[in-house]
């Protein structure tokens, strides 16, 4: 498991067993109360945050601009880490808006 490799202890680590197709999935809606600002959350892909554009975008932007914790999605890392769009200032939040809006819809159809 990739989460191992991270050394991220077991109780840190949310997988749900249920549809990705709402997001009052248990195991989310912990991991979502233990968020605090200066985290960061690993998800495999996107697609595992949720499945529906318009959700996966406000969830995106509820953890990293509410409770201002980083995204690193492992399948994409070089490309989809909100630490790197953070650093670039303004630019940095157009260029996330674009690659969220993108990947999100990818993981709707």
């Amino acid at each position: 498991m990739k989460f191992v490799q991270l050394e991220i202890p077991e109780r840190f680590i949310f997988e749900d067993k249920v549809s990705g197709k709402d997001f009052e999935r248990p195991r989310y809606q912990a991991m979502l109360n233990m968020l605090r600002e200066g985290d960061l959350l690993y998800m495999d892909s996107l697609d595992r945050l949720g499945r529906d554009y318009d959700g996966i975008t406000r969830e995106w932007k509820y953890i990293t601009q509410e409770i201002k914790a980083d995204i690193v999605c492992l399948d994409n890392q070089e490309l989809f880490d909100s630490r790197k769009f953070r650093s670039m200032g303004k630019i940095g939040k157009l260029l996330e808006d674009q690659m969220l809006s993108m990947l999100a819809y990818f993981a709707d159809v």
